[in-house]
């Protein structure tokens, strides 16, 4: 693809990276124009507010379910406590995720804090289905964006740099090329306008304050630099809490076994937040740990061509067909290169311009590195901010 290439020959290989939590996303779908405006933090958007099905599944009156609800402004919820039926198999980590993740994990301890300041900057994509109806092909939706925050004083800002596009698959290029050879799509009701055209203020946005649920516990950014690096002490953190806690005893007795771990997202949401390295190095040992995540078998690369290696697991979405979430890690330095969604089952309503192996969202990390820089923007701080 044409941006990758220019990517790849132009930018300098990253230092870091992270991640913005995607769950909700769903590649054509009302949904993922409020996904989109959450990650940029743009005004109101139409579509519904996401719900995306996690990959365990809770024990209900005999019925298996689980939900995982993104809120407003962006917080991940945890899921409830998990049940899944007791086998030898279901509940264990994967043994090649740990293989995976243990040497990154040593080598993200030994990454410089050189500032107070995260930086990071990346290229996300979300795929969506131009043309007419039934004879669609595939376009990429990018945007290019860097963000600051600012550990000692809690504020943070970003800054919308560029917006591109390019076809998803080469396949789709007789299609294109059919409709004119098009370089924009108007603003439809499910989707914004590709390339993004509505976000025009130049220079960072006006800082403001941040704060995240690091599982249920509301942080700032500073209170972040001090969670333990003990992956026990996180992952109890991490585990949502519940009034209505099932006994294990009990569920013991109708033959299941409570997963003692928070749930993926939860985990992988902290992938992308100011973690110091020691804590990192923590989050990347319960990432390995948990049910259903397994090693990226095969997998060489990032979409952009970079070296990487990681680990994936299964989403499910209620009516959106099947995918694999990839996680992939710069194996030199351990830090996050790029986060994938390839399909696994096409939905119906995508089916004629997706196929299984397409990339059909992912979020490239050029560079995520601490620093002292800071950008030139001033003003009346906004009204508190989640991330």
């Amino acid at each position: 693809m044409d941006h990758l290439r220019r990517m790849r020959e132009d930018v300098p290989e990253p230092t870091s990276d992270s991640l913005n939590a995607r769950l909700a996303w769903r590649p054509g779908h009302p949904n993922a124009a409020a996904s989109a405006a959450r990650r940029f933090g743009s005004g109101p958007v139409p579509g519904r507010l996401p719900l995306a099905v996690s990959g365990a599944a809770v024990l209900v009156a005999g019925a298996a379910f689980a939900v995982l609800v993104l809120g407003p402004l962006g917080f991940t919820r945890p899921d409830p406590v998990t049940l899944t039926p007791a086998s030898p198999t279901e509940g264990s980590a994967d043994d090649g995720a740990t293989e995976v993740m243990a040497p990154l994990a040593e080598a993200v301890r030994s990454q410089p804090v050189d500032g107070a300041v995260w930086y990071q900057h990346h290229v996300s994509a979300d795929a969506w289905g131009v043309g007419p109806e039934g004879d669609r092909y595939g376009v990429y939706s990018i945007t290019e964006v860097q963000s600051w925050v600012d550990t000692e004083t809690g504020q943070a800002t970003h800054e919308l740099m560029s917006a591109d596009w390019s076809l998803v698959a080469e396949r789709g290029r007789e299609a294109w090329k059919r409709d004119g050879s098009p370089t924009r799509w108007p603003r439809e009701e499910e989707r914004w306008e590709i390339p993004r055209g509505d976000e025009e203020e130049e220079g960072p946005f006006t800082p403001g304050t941040v704060s995240y649920f690091f599982g249920d516990t509301r942080m700032s950014a500073q209170d972040l630099q001090g969670l333990p690096s003990d992956p026990e002490r996180l992952r109890e953190m991490l585990r949502p809490e519940s009034e209505e806690r099932l006994n294990e005893e009990d569920a013991a007795e109708a033959g299941f076994v409570v997963v003692p771990d928070p749930s993926v997202e939860t985990v992988r949401v902290n992938l992308g937040r100011p973690l110091p390295p020691e804590v990192r190095a923590g989050v990347y040992e319960i990432l390995a740990e948990l049910p259903g995540v397994r090693a990226a078998e095969g997998v060489a690369e990032d979409v952009s061509g970079r070296p990487a290696v990681g680990v994936a697991y299964d989403v499910e979405g209620l009516l959106d067909g099947r995918y694999e979430e990839r996680l992939l890690f710069d194996p030199g330095t351990g830090l996050l290169l790029s986060s994938e969604r390839v399909v696994v089952e096409v939905p119906e309503w995508a089916a004629d311009w997706a196929e299984p192996g397409d990339v059909v969202a992912y979020t490239l990390y050029e560079t995520t590195e601490w620093n002292d820089a800071w950008p030139d923007v001033s003003g009346p701080e906004v009204t508190e901010g989640h991330h």
